[in-house]
């Protein structure tokens, strides 16, 4: 029996690169999966799976940061499947600079993707969810938000903001059988990746190596964890 079979699974930031590879393992174990990003073009990277597998791929464009649209998507994702069982929020945003630096719209902007937009996918789902007593939910956080990287403050303080809001969306959605987990990897091996001053020093997981992780925690054999932060760092932590 596939970990996935028969699934229906949403994600939001449904584009990026980390997503667009756990979409190859997703459709692997029999999932059918809702792709939401904010611009077509995003879908670019998935073109091929969606080629392969036309009835088990659907996209919708909408953003996480916008509370109407998420709950477009959650109702076009029953339409289209039936239901939701899963819900990986991807989406996130970088930034730039400095205490002294940092402009305040990036505060803003980094607050209503990474924090919020998670809170809105979130209670988007969480009617199809409860109506069946079921739900897998993961939140993509960061190193970032559990340990100095020399990552912007911004991303820093949003990350940390998600896992804690991760803590207590499973809290609250206990009672309806549904978990609520955040991951927190390391250095991705993404163009990103190539932005990181001690790049040449630290390990980096392959995205291959984090979609495992994802198909774990959003599969029935994670059914005992909730409210908890996976760290997939490859021993980041221990350096100092």
């Amino acid at each position: 029996m596939k970990k996935l079979q028969d699934k229906v699974a949403v994600f939001v930031g449904g584009g990026s690169a980390v997503a667009t590879i756990a979409l190859k393992h997703f459709m692997d174990e029999g999932a059918k999966v809702l792709l939401v990003d904010v611009d077509e073009k995003y879908f670019d990277r998935s073109r091929q799976l969606r080629d392969e597998y036309p009835e088990r791929i659907r996209t919708f464009i909408g953003a996480c940061t916008c509370q109407g649209d998420m709950e477009r998507a959650m109702a076009f994702a029953e339409q289209e499947f039936g239901g939701i069982d899963i819900l990986c929020n991807y989406a996130g945003f970088h930034g730039g600079g400095d205490i002294t630096t940092v402009l305040r719209e990036q505060w803003r902007i980094a607050m209503d993707v990474t924090c919020l937009g998670i809170y809105r996918a979130v209670r988007a789902a969480y009617p199809y969810m409860k109506k069946h007593h079921y739900g897998r939910i993961m939140n993509f956080a960061s190193i970032g938000g559990r340990a100095n990287r020399g990552v912007p403050v911004t991303y820093a303080g949003f990350k940390a903001a998600a896992i804690g809001l991760t803590r207590a969306l499973a809290l609250e959605l206990a009672a309806d059988g549904i978990t609520v987990n955040s991951m927190a990897p390391a250095s991705l091996d993404t163009s990103a990746f190539e932005r990181i001053p001690e790049k040449d020093s630290i390990p980096i997981a392959t995205l291959d190596e984090i979609a495992h992780v994802i198909v774990f925690m959003s599969s029935d054999d994670s059914a005992f964890l909730t409210g908890d932060c996976l760290d997939v760092n490859g021993g980041q932590f221990m350096q100092p």
